[in-house]
């Protein structure tokens, strides 16, 4: 049985072509987000920013047919919470030599968010952060060597469908330089190391992971995810390092040959109501909880707190055999002893210096990928 992926990062910025009121044969996925009753052949319409369905007479709308772009009165108040970028006035001095600069000579540095002169800002190529930025980093962090204990000695050769320890890095300098890789690429984007997820905007409780049909993680596999997550919990990935390019920004690549069925990370970072974030410009927003309903589901997103998984690439979905040529990890949500958990693994033998790849598209909500490399 072909194993199928059950989450991806989600994309809210799509349009329906049509949003009038429909009659539906009774499905009991579909249940009013107002009046929380079943929709069984009454007309109900979709909000077009949170996709919650409404039955006709619960949208207080007069009208027979609805505008395309119907939004909830929930997500007309949520909307003036959210500043527009538009209005945001931005320093045009470089903060180097106090000129102005110009919109064809600019960088911004991701870091302070302060503007340069090209000449001024330093080698983009090598590091997205300014000079000051680069020479106020944090002192250098020794990897925990009893942590590259707990993982494999050699590269596992099976044909089981469990998950795996990845392989312990037996170069000291080459582990270090993966450990060192995640801390600066967290450091430039003013994030916080953290390997769990963090409920600080939602109650813990929220996320049931009985409350979706998810696979539950047990046995062996159950075994093997704490085992590694001890590890990962220091801030080390294995054989995993991540580097910087001008195309792509941050990205991951493997050092060391990784075997099909090998846990890569948890797809962590703050947990919030999709509700709440229908404006959210972040793009790195992951489904963790559907429940059907904006209020109850959950997203995670890697901001102001994440771990490696947030520097993994998507694949270009508008190529061809991209899904086929590219994707060597798969993220599938599972339910971890109650709570709902994103695990991302290797799908296939992974050769050393691949980049890390999965698809954005595996789940239900379609995100826009052609600009990806």
């Amino acid at each position: 049985m072909k194993e199928q992926s059950n989450t991806c990062p989600i994309s809210i910025s799509d349009v329906k072509e049509v949003l009038k009121p429909k009659l539906l044969v009774f499905n009991k996925k579909i249940v009013c987000a107002d009046c929380k009753k079943w929709i069984l052949k009454q007309k109900y319409v979709n909000c077009i920013i949170c996709e919650d369905a409404y039955h006709f007479n619960c949208t207080s709308q007069k009208q027979k047919v609805l505008s395309k772009d119907w939004t909830c009165l929930r997500c007309i108040e949520l909307k003036n919470t959210f500043p527009d970028t538009n209005d945001v006035e931005i320093d045009s001095i470089c903060q180097k030599c106090s000129k102005e600069v110009n919109t064809q000579d600019q960088e911004l540095c991701s870091k302070c968010s302060k503007i340069f002169h090209k000449k001024c800002y330093g080698s983009k190529t090598i590091s997205p952060i300014c000079n000051f930025c680069y020479q106020q980093k944090p002192p250098k962090i020794m990897v925990n060597n009893k942590m590259n204990q707990l993982l494999n000695l050699s590269i596992p050769i099976t044909c089981s469908n469990q998950f795996i320890l990845p392989c312990c890095v037996y170069d000291d300098k080459l582990r270090q330089n993966c450990f060192q890789s995640l801390q600066y690429a967290l450091y430039c984007q003013n994030i916080n190391f953290n390997d769990d997820l963090v409920y600080q905007s939602v109650k813990k409780e929220l996320n049931n992971g009985y409350s979706e049909k998810l696979d539950p993680l047990i046995g062996k596999d159950l075994r093997a995810f704490k085992q590694y997550k001890q590890v990962t919990r220091s801030g080390f990935y294995g054989p995993l390092i991540v580097e910087y390019n001008l195309d792509q920004g941050f990205y991951v690549k493997s050092v060391q040959p990784i075997a099909y069925k090998t846990l890569i990370c948890e797809y962590v970072g703050d947990v919030f109501r999709f509700a709440d974030q229908v404006y959210s410009t972040s793009d790195s927003m992951m489904s963790l909880l559907e429940t059907g309903f904006a209020a109850t589901s959950l997203v995670i997103i890697p901001e102001k707190n994440g771990n490696i998984a947030k520097y993994l690439s998507g694949i270009n979905n508008s190529k061809k055999n991209s899904k086929k040529i590219q994707q060597n990890v798969k993220s599938r949500r599972y339910n971890v002893e109650g709570e709902s958990r994103v695990i991302l693994y290797a799908c296939r033998d992974i050769k050393s210096g691949e980049i890390l790849y999965y698809d954005y598209n595996e789940g239900e909500f379609k995100y826009n990928t052609n600009y990806f490399v």
